[in-house]
């Protein structure tokens, strides 16, 4: 993923440019029958880093266990592949993800519904915790309807987080919505004296032919030391999507989650490719009692064109309105990307 952007910012310069997003490369594989592999390096940033690596078992009905490092069972958008969301960045509460991380999970699915969950050391992604902690996640998605151009989604996890000992120190901050700039505009700093937390999001989505709705909420509740006051955060982003060629988002029921899509025709071979046209808001509340992280609301354009289903090039313009500690700042963000999938 290549991209480039540039930012509309009066008090002062955010860093237009551009990046490397992501440069990755896997390998996974079966052997005897029921045992399943996947290793993911990233080599974005000239920084090598491990992003899945584990070993899985699949030989109970329906059902799969991993151990190693992979992806938490918490989230819609965050469990859907970047290289399958309809914008370029994740929305702002993505900032309660806990991500990938090193456990032990359980997978399982029916014909309508999808239960996982797992034990977990590494302290989560965009979430730093001073020291490696323990955490347990889990997640419940329900799908009464899922066919080739229709689906409706319904789910709800909880991600509780407790840390290696009584002094830990927790920091919630979130990006713009665009990844070329390393300034995050709502940050909590760190949080001291957090004996423990709990992260939680309520999922839900609907496809219907070429148009789909998609939202989540999210929550945080830190909980602190004597003589230190309780906090509590919250985000939420609620998008829809048009496909204007006729193509419908790829929901994929035994995992909850959304996938490829495969234009109807090629560009180039008499077709003009996959055209989808995308709107976001999303908010983040990081303001709690003498916590005050700031508030940041944005509106997101975008226009992806899916030229064959290895290629996509997308584009979007960002709204953004902050209320942080120091003042309030407007950005306006317009960045693309070129995507290849291999």
């Amino acid at each position: 993923q290549l991209d480039a952007a540039v930012y509309d910012e009066e008090d002062r310069d955010l860093g237009s440019g551009t990046k490397v997003r992501r440069a990755r490369l896997f390998f996974a594989g079966k052997v005897y029958e029921d045992w399943k592999f996947k290793s993911q390096i990233d080599f974005a940033d000239n920084v090598v880093s491990v992003k899945d690596a584990y070993i899985a078992y699949s030989g109970f009905e329906k059902t799969v266990v991993k151990i190693g490092n992979f992806k938490e069972p918490f989230s819609l958008e965050e469990l859907t592949s970047s290289k399958y969301i309809p914008f370029m960045e994740r929305a702002l509460p993505n900032t309660f993800v806990p991500g990938k991380n090193i456990g032990v999970g359980v997978f399982t699915h029916r014909d309508h519904w999808t239960a996982s969950g797992g034990v977990f050391g590494e302290g989560p992604g965009d979430i730093r915790i001073d020291g490696e902690g323990y955490g347990v996640t889990g997640r419940l998605t329900l799908s009464p309807v899922h066919e080739k151009t229709q689906a409706v989604h319904l789910g709800v996890a909880v991600a509780f987080r407790g840390p290696s000992d009584d002094t830990q120190n927790v920091n919630f901050s979130s990006k713009l919505e665009s990844s070329v700039t390393p300034v995050s505009l709502v940050t909590t700093g760190d949080i001291a004296q957090v004996r423990s937390y709990v992260n939680s999001v309520v999922e839900a989505a609907v496809v219907y032919g070429p148009f789909s709705v998609q939202g989540e909420y999210f929550h945080s509740a830190l909980r602190r030391n004597a003589n230190f006051s309780n906090v509590e955060f919250q985000g939420s982003y609620i998008f829809t999507s048009w496909f204007l060629t006729g193509e419908s988002r790829s929901y994929k029921y035994r995992s909850g989650i959304f996938s490829r899509v495969i234009p109807r025709n090629n560009a180039g071979q008499g077709g003009m490719g996959a055209w989808e046209l995308a709107l976001r808001y999303s908010q983040l509340d990081l303001n709690d009692g003498v916590i005050l992280g700031g508030e940041e609301e944005n509106i997101t354009l975008g226009l992806n064109w899916y030229v064959n289903p290895l290629i996509r090039f997308m584009a979007n313009m960002v709204f953004i309105d902050t209320d942080p500690k120091a003042g309030n700042e407007d950005v306006t963000a317009f960045q693309i990307r070129a995507q290849v999938v291999f």
